[in-house]
């Protein structure tokens, strides 16, 4: 999935990442885009929802990690897992 913008300087960006999406039986079949700039508390997203496949663009003021997410076509909340170090 391709951000909606064209990225210009990496610095202005407190958060960015792309992520491939699991479905229930766990195949990678949606991907999300997030990013927040520097300064923003707001998070935007671009998203695939794994589970019935419509696209969506979005954004989200996060309480607390994990982060999740909600289609607003199925209704199903998505986790947006921290990457882990291996």
């Amino acid at each position: 999935m391709k951000p909606p913008f064209e990225i210009k300087g990496i610095k202005d960006f407190a958060y960015i990442t792309s992520r491939k999406l699991p479905n229930e039986q766990g195949e990678k079949s949606g991907e999300v885009f997030m990013w927040r700039r520097k300064g923003e508390e707001e998070f935007n997203y671009k998203l695939k929802c794994p589970y019935c496949g419509d696209e969506q663009e979005s954004s989200v003021v996060f309480k607390r990690r994990p982060y999740r997410v909600r289609c607003s076509n199925c209704g199903k909340s998505i986790l947006i897992e921290k990457l882990s170090k291996k």
